[in-house]
């Protein structure tokens, strides 16, 4: 098991979800409801391809996603949200509202 900085529940949860990309990937995967590493590469904020890979090993070893090879080519992966992934999508939504009300122009 993963070690974490704090006992602060907030602060673990910072440790898996609180970096700048993470939460992006959550969100290309939920929207699709399956999504490639190549789908997950062309997203438009524009991911480093070392950091795509590392965040998707970290949110399968947190069991968040599920990595599946695809049927159509052996080579291909595909990656699901799994329903402990899934639990984290109203904090997404409440961010990207807090951001509508917050961070345009009216």
């Amino acid at each position: 098991m993963k070690k974490f900085r704090s006992n602060c529940p907030l602060a673990r949860s910072l440790d898996l979800v609180g970096d700048k990309w993470t939460m992006l990937v959550l969100r290309d995967i939920s929207v699709k409801g399956t999504a490639t590493y190549k789908d997950l590469a062309a997203m438009p904020e524009g991911i480093a391809t070392n950091t795509l890979a590392e965040r998707l090993d970290k949110l399968v070893r947190a069991e968040m996603l599920i990595k599946t090879k695809s049927e159509k080519n052996k080579l291909v992966f595909n990656y699901q949200i799994t329903e402990k992934g899934k639990q984290l999508l109203p904090v997404l939504n409440a961010l990207s509202d807090w951001s509508i009300n917050h961070l345009f122009q009216k």
